[in-house]
């Protein structure tokens, strides 16, 4: 397996850059996921490092070696598609062995790496039947079967799972996941889904409109995202984004956030926030660092709690999330399920502002 590193690439059709500058590094073994909203450019980034797409500027290098002007077949790389792309009048094992059997590899040798794959799928007893006569599922194990044969530097996945009914999404993503646990294989995974995202990947880059916005580990892009966009794209329920009012308080920087009844809630800000004083920011919180109080993080340095208006409880199982007005918004809040708070009635709910970002609302970037 190989490392992979895209450096200053940018790809245009004519003058419409559809990829800006964009620098991203995976180390061998690495599993890099790029998500973002449709058309944000992740399709056309990875087939871009297939070969499918040639690049207006910048470099690509598998294991260290440029491979810009490489055709696809001399980039020693597979790629699963979205559509499986099986060819129907074969077999599942003449599907697998077929790219094989074009490099005219010996058919004892071929023979060995079928059954090696399709033992490490779970397929073996679906070698002799047609894509026709298999699951979606199945069929998205015989395509990673026909990637998987080559073993190659690094493996290009294009949305494998979209096609997929929710349950088996999960069961597949589980599959995916132990399997490069399994083979230390090197993978770039395009999704829309930020889910999928945050379980399969051990880096992330996030795109919009061609730019990327930001690359890290999940932990990262979900509790340090350095702009809006980054912070509402990943998690669901997104990050609460609360319009506040920078102040100065007598032990420091404060947020003013306003309240449907009563008096405008203030919490302690970080220090950066003083520049802000007078202005308006925006107070990043997770739903999950918004709860009852039993609940709070009992290690965590800064817990504010406060008297809010439930507006409303949507019990989900293991935890209930609740509505609160703040800074004229909808905020979400994660209870416990068995949390004694009512719709419609006040609650005092803690804020964990360890957990706290704040954005600039103008540009969106973050400020603290």
């Amino acid at each position: 397996m190989g490392s992979l590193e895209i450096d200053s690439l940018d790809k245009s059709y004519g003058a419409a850059k559809v990829l800006k500058d964009i620098n991203i590094e995976i180390e061998e073994g690495g599993f890099l996921v790029l998500v973002g909203p449709s058309g944000c450019g992740k399709s056309t980034l990875l087939n871009s490092i297939a070969g499918l797409e040639d690049i207006t500027g910048g470099e690509i290098r598998i294991a260290g070696k440029k491979v810009n002007d490489l055709a696809p077949a001399d980039r020693d790389i597979a790629m699963v598609f979205q559509s499986y792309a099986l060819y129907p009048n074969m077999t599942v094992r003449g599907n697998i062995a077929f790219g094989m059997e074009i490099r005219k590899i010996p058919k004892a040798e071929r023979d060995e790496a079928v059954h090696r794959v399709a033992t490490l799928l779970q397929i073996e007893d679906l070698l002799d039947r047609k894509p026709s006569q298999l699951s979606g599922g199945q069929r998205q194990r015989v395509a990673m079967g026909r990637a998987l044969v080559r073993e190659p530097q690094v493996f290009l996945f294009d949305e494998p799972l979209s096609n997929l009914d929710a349950k088996l999404r999960v069961d597949m993503r589980t599959e995916i996941k132990k399997l490069h646990q399994r083979l230390g294989a090197t993978i770039v995974y395009v999704t829309h889904d930020q889910i999928e995202a945050m379980t399969l990947a051990t880096k992330i880059a996030v795109l919009k409109g061609g730019v990327l916005q930001q690359a890290g580990t999940p932990a990262e892009i979900y509790n340090n995202p350095v702009n809006t966009f980054v912070a509402e794209f990943m998690g669901s329920p997104s990050m609460n984004l609360i319009p506040a009012q920078a102040g100065q308080g007598p032990n420091g920087p404060t947020l003013s956030i306003a309240r449907k009844a009563g008096d405008p809630l203030v919490l302690p800000a970080p220090e950066a926030v003083a520049a802000y004083a007078g202005r308006g920011v925006l107070l990043g919180l997770r739903p999950e660092a918004i709860t009852d109080e039993e609940a709070a993080d009992r290690n965590a340095r800064v817990v504010e709690t406060a008297s809010c208006r439930i507006d409303v409880l949507e019990p989900s199982g293991a935890d209930t999330y609740c509505t609160t007005d703040l800074g004229g918004k909808d905020v979400i809040g994660r209870l416990r399920a068995d949390a004694p708070i009512r719709q419609g009635e006040d609650a005092t709910l803690a804020f964990n502002l360890d957990k706290a970002v704040i954005f600039d609302p103008d540009s969106g970037e973050r400020i603290a």
